[in-house]
């Protein structure tokens, strides 16, 4: 029954989470033990006490909420009511107040590296460093890896999984970029990638996706709408294997096939527990809503580094503003250009920088261009490249040279932006405005439906290819170390990372982010959820460790501070910093958790 998995996935978080904290309380709670601290509460969970004992001066209670624990130390604040008798926690030395704040710290590290060990030795499922997709103009695809490549090596970490590669390239922080060895049809060669900010999800990106299986993972549904998928006898789990009498044998292959048939009856053959299944599915019919212009222009986005291009040494920022002595404006025009130059040598001006250049192209023939244009990315502004004939655009009067200035009273000032104007219309008429000649134009546009692109979607998801790592005791114990270590590193290179900017606060979670993580991490299997706590686990030690009032750093900063003066910081500084400490950390929850719920409702 669904239910009943639900169910325990969800025991297993709260145990999980619940375990992490109480960890940390009972490191407190056996060190002020040992050092003769009496403890008047030790809680396993918060709220009211569901089971209390009392046991010598100790009262040990199971409480409501399972999520994690406390300890009520005596004399734990500078109170009136404290005795100074020897068994009161601030009776005590400097360092041995130290070694109980610094014991809930430790005894997470502790399990984290347990927990690691635990992991590897039951098998961790990741990703796998096969790469499935480049984005065109990104820089993995400038750099010249292409989809069915694997990352063998990124900086120092070799065998990568997709997570250490996302890591790596979102921490990375050299202006060199970063050094991977790339496998390819039984080779390897070295690339250098360099990273680039992506400010709609605040971290940096090389433009990568991860290969995936022609399993199906999910189904997609639709608001007020059935997909494909939904309405067809297609299940998840099904591996495709053919499609129309054709073997598949990669997603990009089926995908092909899809969008090439909106609307026509698919004949899928599919695996399904171990037998051939033969299923009829129709892929809905696509289209987008445009109004049929192209602002590509002739200054360069992207050069791919293994192209025609970038032999001849163009280099991303070049604007090409003439071919030979004719100038162009836009993209088309010096596409078209060079095609209709005759065969030989063509000069390209170049404008890099403050700089003008000479680049000498030799034509022979169309598949020159081709391979010229294959090699480029454009940037897109706002100045139109091109229109389409019989486009609403056209139509209009917008012409190649014109720049697009508003959409319905609303600057534009991003080819994105326009994009996304037009497409949230839905064919309903705004207005456009636009120049044209130092003069400003204004009418009224109705996009229409590009049925002649039209393309077919099925609404599945297909599942990653993934590979899991599982090591005897003595290996698990060696990458458990490896892993606590690498964490620890990664916490603080985010942390760097926040404070360069090269990291967005949009990347922040919070707790609905920590227990969505969790509860997949649980659907993959105990030995993921170990491998997750682990890491909640580091967290939550290096957290807990800066010196923010408030937080055991933050103690151990002012007992620093006592140690260095020879005497406690007094009661209104502890009581100021712990106001602005606990100001900052309830900021942060709240942050978070914005963040949280503008993830999981899609709010940009």
């Amino acid at each position: 029954m669904p239910f009943i998995g639900i169910s325990s996935n969800v025991i297993l978080v709260i145990i999980g989470i619940g375990l992490l904290i109480f960890i940390h309380e009972l490191g407190h709670f056996l060190v002020a033990k040992k050092i003769g601290v009496r403890v008047h509460a030790f809680s396993l969970g918060f709220g009211p006490a569901i089971i209390k004992k009392q046991i010598g001066e100790t009262d040990y209670r199971v409480s409501l909420i399972p999520l994690g624990g406390y300890v009520k130390l005596a004399g734990e604040q500078r109170e009136d009511s404290n005795t100074g008798e020897d068994w009161e926690f601030m009776s005590k030395k400097p360092w041995q107040r130290a070694s109980v704040l610094v014991a809930g710290v430790t005894c997470n590290t502790i399990l984290a590296f347990i927990l690691f060990i635990a992991a590897f030795k039951v098998g961790v499922p990741f990703i796998t460093a096969e790469i499935g997709q480049t984005l065109p103009g990104g820089s993995a695809w400038e750099a010249g890896i292409r989809p069915g490549d694997k990352i063998v090596r990124i900086d120092n970490v070799t065998d990568p999984d997709f997570e250490d590669i996302f890591i790596s390239v979102a921490l990375n922080g050299s202006p060199e970029g970063i050094n991977m060895e790339i496998e390819r049809d039984n080779e390897t060669f070295e690339v250098n990638v360099k990273p680039e900010y992506d400010a709609s999800v605040g971290v940096q990106r090389i433009g990568i996706a991860p290969a995936s299986t022609l399993e199906v993972h999910k189904i997609f549904t639709v608001e007020n709408a059935d997909t494909p998928a939904e309405v067809s006898e297609l299940h998840a789990n099904d591996e495709i294997l053919e499609a129309n009498g054709k073997a598949i044998a990669t997603v990009s292959d089926f995908r092909v096939i899809v969008n090439a048939n909106p609307g026509k009856v698919l004949n899928l053959s599919v695996l399904r527990d171990g037998q051939d299944v033969d299923i009829k599915v129709t892929p809905s019919v696509v289209t987008r809503w445009m109004i049929g212009l192209s602002c590509a222009t002739s200054k360069i986005d992207g050069v791919k580094n293994d192209s025609f291009a970038h032999s001849l040494g163009l280099e991303k920022g070049d604007e090409i503003v003439k071919v030979n002595s004719q100038n162009v404006h836009g993209f088309s025009e010096l596409i078209e250009t060079i095609n209709d130059s005759p065969d030989g040598i063509i000069t390209l001006q170049v404008k890099r920088d403050d700089e003008t250049k000479h680049i000498k192209l030799t034509k022979l023939g169309e598949e020159t261009v081709k391979e010229f244009a294959e090699g480029l990315f454009p940037h897109y502004g706002l100045t139109v490249d091109s229109t389409v004939e019989d486009f609403p655009a056209e139509k209009t009067g917008i012409k190649p040279g014109d720049t697009i200035t508003s959409i319905s009273g609303e600057n534009v000032t991003e080819w994105s932006q326009l994009l996304t104007l037009v497409t949230a219309s839905q064919g309903k008429e705004f207005e456009i405005a636009w120049t044209h000649n130092y003069e400003t134009i204004t009418k009224t546009i109705k996009p229409q439906k590009n049925e002649k692109n039209a393309q077919g979607v099925l609404g599945v998801k297909f599942r990653e290819k993934k590979v899991v790592r599982k090591y005897g005791l003595a290996q698990a114990c060696v990458v458990g170390t490896h892993k606590t270590t690498i964490n620890i590193k990664r916490i603080y290179l985010t942390l760097q990372g926040f404070i360069s900017k090269k990291l967005s606060t949009k990347a922040l979670g919070g707790p609905v982010l920590i227990a969505q993580a969790s509860y997949e991490s649980a659907k993959s299997g105990i030995g993921k959820l170990m491998y997750f706590m682990a890491i909640i686990s580091i967290n939550l030690a290096v957290i807990n460790i800066l010196p923010v009032p408030v937080l055991d750093g933050g103690h151990l900063l002012f007992l620093g501070i006592e140690k260095l003066k020879g005497s406690p910081v007094s009661e209104k500084t502890m009581a100021i910093a712990n106001y602005i400490g606990m100001g900052l950390v309830l900021s942060l929850m709240i942050y978070a958790t914005k963040n949280d719920i503008m993830r999981l409702f899609h709010i940009s």
